[in-house]
C-alpha cells in the first residue's frame, strides 16, 4: 500500500452516517473527502426528520469521538415525560423517565435529537463550519474536503485503490469508498446492477413534519394544559398517540428545540406511494405537501384525531410537511461490501422507523467501518482494507440487521392495525407497563449494535490495535 496509503478515503453523503465516518477517520490521522448532491443550503435541511438516540451512539459521539458537549446538547434533548394516548383522546399512561435519572454516560440521559442539528454538531466538531455558522464547501481544491451539489455516480475497483467518477464529470481515486448515501444510493444500485434488488413496500404511509409553537396559539393552551394537567411542567415532554380498532394509526411528538416540535403521523395503507417521488433525499424521497395539498390532507387526517394531535399537525407550514411511504430492501441477502467499496447504514439496510433504530444503525456502522479502516492504513498488508471491510461486513451484524429490519415491519403492522386482540395488547402495554420496561423496549433493537462494536473491539486488540485512545471499555458496559 506504500504508493496508495495517502490517498483519502471516499464518503459518499453528509448525513449523520458520513459524518460520523469522517470523524472517527480524523481522530485516527486519516484523511478523507465527502461528497453530498444536496447543495451547501439543502444538506442540513430541516424537515422535521428526528433520531431516537440510542445508548450506543450516545456513547459513540460522547466517549469515543469526544464531541463537544454544547454542541450534543444543542442536538440531543432527554426524554423526561412522554404523555401517551389513544386515537380517541383517552389517556393511557404518562411515562415519567426524569424520575428514573437513568444515565447512558456521566453526562447524558436517553434522548431524541433532530437530524438537521446533529449535522451541524458534527459538521462544527470536524472544523467544517466558518465563524458565521455557514458550510465550509469552497475551500481550494487541494484543501476541501467536503463537496456539496456533487455526487458520485460510479465506481472502479483497482489494485491498491479504488477510482470514482463524480457528477462534475471528473474523477477521484481513494482507499476505499464507503456508501453513506442512503435508501436509495447510487453506489448499491452499481454495486448490485445485475441482479434483482427492489424495494419492499412495509405497507404504511407516514406525514411528518415540525411545527412552530407561537406563544399565546391554541396549539401553545393544549400543550400547556396537558403538561399541567400530567404534571409535566417542569421538563421536556413528548406525546404518543395510539390508534384504537375504529381509529386506527400512530402519532409521536417530541420538543426537538425550544417551542420546535418534530412529529410523524402513519397510517396502513395498501397502495403504495412512488418510493423516490421527489429524489429529495432529506426527505427520504418524500413530497414536500404544497398548501392546496396539505388543507386537504391535513382535514381528512385529523378530522377525528384529538385536539392536541390536530394542532401540532395543522399549526406545521406548508413547507414543513412532508408525505412518504415506508420501505426498506426486499432481499436482505446482498453483500454489503465489494472490494474497497462497503455499504453503509440504510445503503445497506434501510428500515421502516417503527423500531427506531435506522439512524442509530448508520452512526455505528460509520464508526465500525472507519475505525477498521485506519488500523488497515497502518498495515504492511497491501490487502488490509479490503480485509478490514470484510470484517464489517460480518455474519453477525448482517443477521442482526435482518431481525431489526423484520421487527420494523412487524411494528408497522401491529401500530396501525385494525386487529381486536393485537390493538388491545398494544393500548394496555402502553397503559400498564412502567417507565423502565418503556426504556427497555425503545433501546432493544440496541443489543445488535453493542455487539458489532464489541465484535470490533475484538478483532482489533487481537491484531494490536485499539480503536480510539479513548475508548477503553466504553461501549461493551
Amino acid at each position: 500500500m506504500s504508493d496508495t496509503k495517502n490517498l483519502p478515503v471516499i464518503i459518499a453523503g453528509a448525513g449523520p452516517c458520513g459524518l460520523v465516518a469522517a470523524l472517527s477517520l480524523q481522530r485516527a490521522g486519516v484523511p478523507f473527502v465527502i461528497y453530498d448532491r444536496a447543495s451547501a443550503a439543502r444538506l442540513c435541511s430541516n424537515s422535521g426528520s428526528g433520531i431516537d438516540m440510542a445508548p450506543c451512539a450516545i456513547k459513540i459521539l460522547e466517549n469515543e469521538l469526544r464531541m463537544g458537549r454544547a454542541g450534543l446538547d444543542r442536538a440531543i434533548s432527554p426524554y423526561e415525560y412522554m404523555h401517551t394516548i389513544d386515537s380517541e383522546g383517552k389517556t393511557l399512561n404518562t411515562y415519567r423517565f426524569k424520575d428514573l435519572k437513568y444515565k447512558i454516560t456521566d453526562s447524558r440521559n436517553f434522548g431524541f435529537a433532530n437530524r438537521s442539528d446533529l449535522q451541524h454538531a458534527l459538521l462544527e466538531e470536524l472544523g467544517l463550519k466558518d465563524k458565521d455558522g455557514n458550510i465550509r464547501d469552497d475551500r481550494p481544491e487541494d484543501e476541501t474536503v467536503l463537496h456539496c451539489g456533487v455526487a458520485i455516480k460510479s465506481y472502479e475497483n483497482h489494485p491498491g485503490h479504488v477510482e470514482v467518477q463524480l457528477s462534475n464529470g471528473t474523477s477521484i481515486r481513494g482507499l476505499a469508498l464507503l456508501a453513506c448515501d442512503g435508501i436509495h444510493s447510487v453506489i448499491r444500485e452499481h454495486m448490485h446492477r445485475d441482479i434483482d434488488d427492489s424495494l419492499n413496500y412495509c405497507g404504511q404511509v407516514a406525514w411528518w413534519g415540525k411545527t412552530t409553537v407561537e406563544k399565546g396559539s391554541t396549539l401553545d393552551d393544549e400543550l400547556t394544559k396537558m403538561a399541567k394537567d400530567n404534571d409535566m411542567e417542569d421538563g421536556n415532554f413528548s406525546l404518543a398517540m395510539i390508534g384504537t380498532r375504529k381509529k386506527p394509526g400512530v402519532f409521536y411528538s417530541c420538543e426537538v428545540a425550544e417551542n420546535v416540535h418534530a412529529w410523524v403521523y402513519v397510517l396502513k395503507d395498501k397502495n403504495p406511494p412512488a418510493a423516490n417521488a421527489s429524489n429529495d433525499l432529506t426527505r427520504r424521497g418524500g413530497v414536500a405537501l404544497t398548501g392546496e395539498e396539505k388543507q386537504k390532507e391535513m382535514n381528512k387526517l385529523v378530522a377525528s384525531t384529538p385536539s392536541v394531535v390536530r394542532a401540532i399537525m395543522t399549526h406545521a407550514s406548508a413547507d414543513d410537511v412532508t408525505r412518504a411511504g415506508f420501505f426498506d430492501r426486499a432481499n436482505q441477502t446482498v453483500a454489503y461490501v465489494d472490494g474497497r467499496v462497503a455499504l453503509l447504514g440504510d445503503a445497506a439496510h434501510p428500515q421502516s422507523p417503527m423500531m427506531g433504530q435506522g439512524a442509530n444503525m448508520a452512526i455505528v456502522d460509520g464508526f465500525v467501518a472507519a475505525t477498521r479502516i485506519s488500523a488497515a492504513v497502518k498495515s504492511a498488508n497491501e490487502n488490509a482494507i479490503k480485509q478490514a471491510l470484510l470484517a464489517f461486513d460480518c455474519d453477525i451484524r448482517r443477521k442482526d440487521n435482518t431481525s431489526v429490519v423484520k421487527k420494523a415491519r412487524q411494528y408497522g403492522r401491529w401500530s396501525t392495525t385494525k386487529n381486536r386482540f393485537v390493538n388491545g395488547v398494544m393500548r394496555a402495554s402502553l397503559k400498564y407497563a412502567p417507565a423502565s420496561m418503556m426504556i427497555n423496549e425503545i433501546v432493544s433493537g440496541d443489543k445488535s449494535n453493542r455487539k458489532f462494536v464489541a465484535s470490533m473491539k475484538k478483532d482489533m486488540e487481537a491484531n494490536g490495535f485499539k480503536a480510539h485512545t479513548n475508548s477503553a471499555n466504553t461501549l461493551e458496559q
